[in-house]
């Protein structure tokens, strides 16, 4: 099941940078706003008569118990300016459509196929966004053959999505058009009340780059749920690119860690909360001269109340520290200005804060704001800030408008290991999404 359509890029550093503009970071707040209230009300008008057609159709097929037929579409422009040598400008739209079924349950054994087709829509390809401009095409996205038992767990065998806790080390980067998937075996056990069990054989990464990556990775995480004021995890995953040291054995890695989460009501509001540690070091599949050891902590602490959200957190990754399977655009800022695979040259630590508001009717925005900082300083550089700005209008059970905003305010501290340093960097996302 080896994806064909263009060559491994390997472990590339991922690092996109934006020209600053002489706008502040207030009126590009205020542009994000009037954008997504223009854009949302042209995009609603077209996605809406195609949300029910779809709605009709496809819920009659659902219904006739012949199995499942899935459709996940999502029409999106995106514009950002890399300031580099030389400089690359994009300013496009794409379109990515997932297309599947699932077979109906027999006697514990089920099965799926999906197919996923990303292209450039009015402009060229190389209009749209790198990564997804590599990963265009049309590919097998899932296909794979799960025994389930209600009593007991389940094990999944083929090219499937999977994800674990918040993300952090094993997640599918479902924010980019092509979807992150493994050629895996995967199982989980729950047989014991409040216990979950997961563990994981990866053969193969088949990336957001379109690149099929070999593997022999594999890994346990377990969790226990005490009440809803705490769920303990504990996990460890050894990562191991190519093992004759080809081009993604870079991301090879040793990660042993503890997490812990919970929520807790205090009145009409809910707190709640997320620790995470890790230790990593370097294993037998990573290049010859490699030494590493490394340590990760998270904190997140966040209060709920009417429809409101107010939270502030951390995340500091000593030097080397890499999470080369993450979903990292969930983390360090929507500008994703910060994305070394194989880890940041000097250490980051990233503080922030943040707040949301679920305005009724399906609305709903956030804001984020994060400051940076090398976490080995003996250069005694900056590592910058960043502004986030999330809206999103559920207009419909299947359909939705999304606008995303992030500007990267860089100071040179931060960087991927061998170089030093970051982009300032400024992204405009507006997407329709339609799934079922």
């Amino acid at each position: 099941m080896k994806k064909t359509k263009i060559a491994s890029t390997g472990t590339t550093e991922i690092q996109l940078g934006l020209k600053r503009t002489t706008k502040t970071k207030a009126a590009m707040a205020t542009a994000f706003l009037t954008a997504f209230a223009m854009a949302g009300g042209a995009q609603m008008a077209l996605a809406d008569p195609v949300a029910n057609a779809l709605d009709a159709s496809l819920g009659a097929l659902n219904g006739a118990g012949v199995g499942k037929f899935n459709l996940d579409a999502r029409l999106r422009y995106e514009s950002f300016d890399l300031d580099s040598s030389p400089d690359v400008d994009r300013d496009g739209s794409s379109i990515r459509v997932r297309y599947g079924y699932t077979t109906p349950t027999f006697n514990g054994f089920s099965a799926m196929v999906e197919g996923e087709t990303l292209n450039a829509v009015f402009n060229d390809g190389n209009d749209i966004h790198p990564l997804d401009d590599l990963g265009d095409g049309t590919d097998l996205n899932q296909l794979w053959i799960q025994y389930a038992n209600d009593a007991f767990g389940n094990v999944k065998v083929g090219r499937q999505l999977y994800t674990l806790d918040d993300h952090r080390f094993i997640g599918h980067v479902g924010w980019r058009q092509n979807i992150q998937t493994f050629d895996a075996v995967t199982a989980g056990f729950t047989a014991i009340d409040g216990l979950d069990v997961r563990g994981f054989y990866i053969d193969a990464q088949n990336s957001v780059t379109g690149d099929y990556l070999k593997h022999d990775s594999y890994g346990l995480n377990g969790s226990f749920s005490f009440d809803d004021w705490l769920k303990l995890t504990g996990f460890g995953y050894q990562i191991e690119g190519d093992e004759d040291g080809g081009a993604n054995a870079a991301i090879s890695n040793d990660t042993y860690g503890v997490r812990a989460t919970g929520a807790i009501g205090a009145g009409a509001a809910k707190i709640s909360y997320a620790l995470s540690y890790a230790n990593q070091e370097d294993n037998s599949g990573s290049p010859s001269g490699a030494d590493f050891d490394a340590d990760y902590y998270a904190a997140d602490l966040s209060a709920g109340i009417a429809g409101a959200t107010f939270g502030a957190g951390l995340e500091i990754l000593e030097p080397d520290f890499r999470t080369p399977l993450a979903t990292l655009h969930k983390f360090h800022g929507f500008a994703d200005a910060l994305l070394p695979i194989t880890g940041f040259q000097q250490g980051l630590e990233d503080y922030y804060i943040y707040g949301g508001y679920n305005l009724g009717n399906g609305l709903s925005f956030k804001v984020i704001y994060h400051w940076y900082d090398p976490e080995d300083d003996a250069a005694g550089f900056d590592g910058g800030d960043e502004l986030d700005l999330v809206a999103k209008y559920q207009f419909s059970k299947h359909a939705n408008i999304l606008a995303k905003y992030g500007n990267y305010d860089s100071d040179g501290g931060v960087g991927p290991s061998g170089t030093q340093g970051a982009f300032d960097k400024e992204m405009w996302t507006v997407e329709v999404n339609v799934k079922y």
